[in-house]
């Protein structure tokens, strides 16, 4: 169907999650990091666009700018929070030099902003893979953490941050996640994926509700996301601008494609509020499933 409305169209995000969001969710890993600039007062606005502009989903982590995502949007949805769903992941750790670069932010931002080497080294440390814990412990500290950061009393959709393949059949803390969700502390738990090794152990797991993965890995595993999307579970397509320009319809066609998927949102993540009125322009125009309302 066309959207021609200016309400945005929502999606369903598999049966097993419960959660129904708008068909464009904003990804948040650049609220409060060390280069955007995009923090304070300059943060909030964009969130509150988002949220004026009919969006209501939110996707962050805990390591996003140091923690400060989290915290910019427990302050931006402060009266607001029934309406929107949080997403947030958790499974990576900094390390030492990384913690006590975190004490010297400010400092190191505005150096960063003048010195062209700075800026260049820090970026080059962000890219480098950071290790990687998904056991019980760090996980139940990480969420009642993050519930701190985000002033709320339950996350939405909770996700493992990018663990490999043998982590994800390992399972050790899916119980643990399990019993949260009996709590009310989660909604509803997945995982982020950046493999097809792991998207397949992911799938395979009875408790995942939703998993978020690359657009692009995405369309090689077509038929198992099908698959899975009859199972109930909800798909989350990050990245979805990544090889935009051979795309014949550029990034109206990469919206277009991460919502071909069955029980999908695309995540569009941005620090501009007018690159997000223009991914939600094309939203607004993209033919989606029959099931999107």
């Amino acid at each position: 169907m066309t959207i021609s409305s200016t309400a945005l169209p929502s999606v369903a995000l598999g049966s097993r999650s419960g959660l129904r969001v708008s068909a464009i969710g904003l990804g948040c890993s650049r609220l409060g990091s060390t280069l955007s600039g995009c923090t304070g007062p300059v943060a909030e606005r964009l969130l509150r666009h988002a949220l004026d502009s009919g969006v209501t989903l939110l996707d962050t982590a805990n390591i996003y700018g140091q923690g400060e995502s989290e915290r910019l949007i427990g302050r931006a949805l402060q009266g607001r929070r029934d309406g929107v769903t949080l997403a947030t992941k958790a499974g990576q750790r900094f390390t030492a030099a990384q913690k006590v670069a975190a004490l010297a932010k400010a400092p190191l931002r505005m150096l960063a902003q003048q010195i062209p080497a700075v800026r260049d080294a820090i970026a080059n440390r962000r890219a480098g893979a950071l290790p990687r814990d998904v056991s019980p412990t760090h996980l139940q500290s990480s969420v009642e953490a993050s519930l701190r950061r985000l002033r709320t009393d339950r996350i939405d959709l909770f996700l493992l941050h990018s663990p490999d393949a043998e982590a994800i059949r390992r399972g050790e803390a899916f119980a643990m996640l399990d019993g949260l969700v009996r709590a009310g502390k989660l909604r509803a738990w997945g995982i982020s994926v950046d493999d097809a090794a792991a998207a397949e152990a992911a799938l395979a797991v009875p408790s995942v509700a939703a998993l978020q993965i690359p657009l692009e890995l995405a369309e090689t595993m077509r038929p198992a996301l099908a698959t899975a999307a009859a199972r109930g579970i909800g798909f989350m397509m990050r990245e979805i601008f990544n090889g935009v320009t051979t795309r014949p319809d550029g990034r109206a066609g990469a919206i277009q494609a991460a919502l071909g998927f069955p029980q999908a949102v695309a995540l569009v993540g941005t620090t501009s509020p007018a690159h997000l009125d223009e991914a939600l322009a094309h939203l607004r125009n993209a033919r989606l499933p029959e099931t999107t309302a």
